[in-house]
């Protein structure tokens, strides 16, 4: 094949491949997904070896624990949503890829806003900028996937574009109700995010 002045072979696809972008995606991920261990500290000074102390250490980070389970699993779930968009893509383009790369800034936030709570537990402002961390996350999702699918811009023939819209929307969904929570004074408003797989489960299917 000939090729053009950008280097690419006529008759190629527009746009770019798309599996720089999921190398990327994936690695940034996995780094944000171990970095997240990191907000689990055990209390510095502990002196008394002793069964009953170490079981007190244990369950006074139970709230840490839980947020971290939280979030590895919300960023699991995310990037199995990006695999999932990325073989509904035929290519990609320039636009598609910036909205990517700021998706990406938001997912290595989470590590930061999870420590968050971590070092302010029961604190309602770090309950909020974890949220408001899913929530641009889930919105920047909820973005890349309506560009794509605009005028099937990027994605193959056959794509189920209306179940694909109704799914992106349920974290940031989620994200709004666990704010609206905690700016009401309930210090577990995180606890919403549980409603994620149910709300998934009774989504109607695709058709």
């Amino acid at each position: 094949m000939e090729q053009r002045d950008d280097g690419r072979e006529t008759g190629a696809p527009p746009g770019f491949p798309k599996n720089r972008m999921e190398a990327l995606t994936d690695g940034i991920f996995a780094i944000a997904m171990t970095l997240l261990v990191l907000s689990l500290d055990v209390p510095a000074g502990i002196h008394d070896p002793s069964g009953a102390t170490v079981t007190a250490m244990l369950a006074s980070q139970l709230p840490a624990f839980y947020h971290y389970l939280l979030a590895f699993f919300i960023l699991a779930s995310f990037w199995i949503v990006h695999h999932v968009q990325a073989e509904r893509l035929r290519h990609t383009d320039r636009t598609f890829l910036w909205i990517n790369i700021v998706m990406l800034l938001f997912v290595t936030l989470v590590p930061f806003s999870v420590s968050l709570i971590g070092d302010y537990p029961g604190r309602i402002f770090a309950a909020i900028v974890f949220e408001v961390n899913l929530l641009g996350l889930g919105l920047l999702f909820a973005a890349q996937w309506r560009y794509a699918t605009h005028n099937r811009r990027l994605v193959h023939p056959g794509t189920d574009i209306r179940r694909g819209n109704q799914r992106v929307m349920v974290v940031p969904a989620v994200s709004v109700i666990a704010i609206l929570l905690a700016l009401a004074g309930w210090t577990w408003s995180t606890a919403a995010y549980a409603l994620i797989p149910l709300v998934m489960r009774f989504l109607p299917p695709g058709r």
